[in-house]
């Protein structure tokens, strides 16, 4: 039944996602649409149970809030253009450093779901996230080639 209203709830959102109104965008994903797509296919994916899926998907978002935190630290650094060579030496250096604190934040959280689920759930569900990375970007390079 638990799972009956899940995977209700996550059609609906979908169905909501897609049947906006307005012109369509050109390339640019709707947040919102993404992450439900995500969730639904990484549950699928992964045969995560509605109560699995529900303790699960908090803890992956708030970990997907703080890398895309230092994800806009490093976009704000690429924008501005050092000048001198030193300046180029930091900003390689700092964009480094936030390297590394992505893979820290990763890996933490990589703990956190195994607090969550067993280790072998939260591995399909790595490499199901993985799988939809590339189709949704296989998908959007199609869309790009056929305009």
């Amino acid at each position: 039944m638990k799972r009956l209203v899940m995977l209700t709830f996550l059609f609906s959102l979908l169905a909501y996602c897609y049947a906006q109104p307005g012109p369509p965008k050109k390339n640019k994903p709707n947040p919102d649409c993404f992450q439900a797509d995500l969730e639904q296919f990484v549950t699928q994916k992964a045969c995560l149970t509605p109560q699995e899926a529900s303790l699960f998907f908090p803890v992956y978002a708030e970990m997907f809030r703080k890398q895309r935190e230092v994800r806009e630290k490093m976009k704000a650094l690429k924008r501005v253009k050092p000048t001198s060579d030193a300046a180029c030496k930091e900003n390689i250096l700092k964009l480094d450093n936030y390297e590394v604190e992505m893979k820290q934040i990763q890996r933490a959280y990589h703990e956190k779901f195994m607090q969550i689920l067993p280790a072998s759930k939260v591995y399909e569900i790595m490499e199901a996230e993985e799988q939809f990375h590339r189709q949704t970007f296989k998908q959007m390079s199609n869309e790009i080639k056929r305009k």
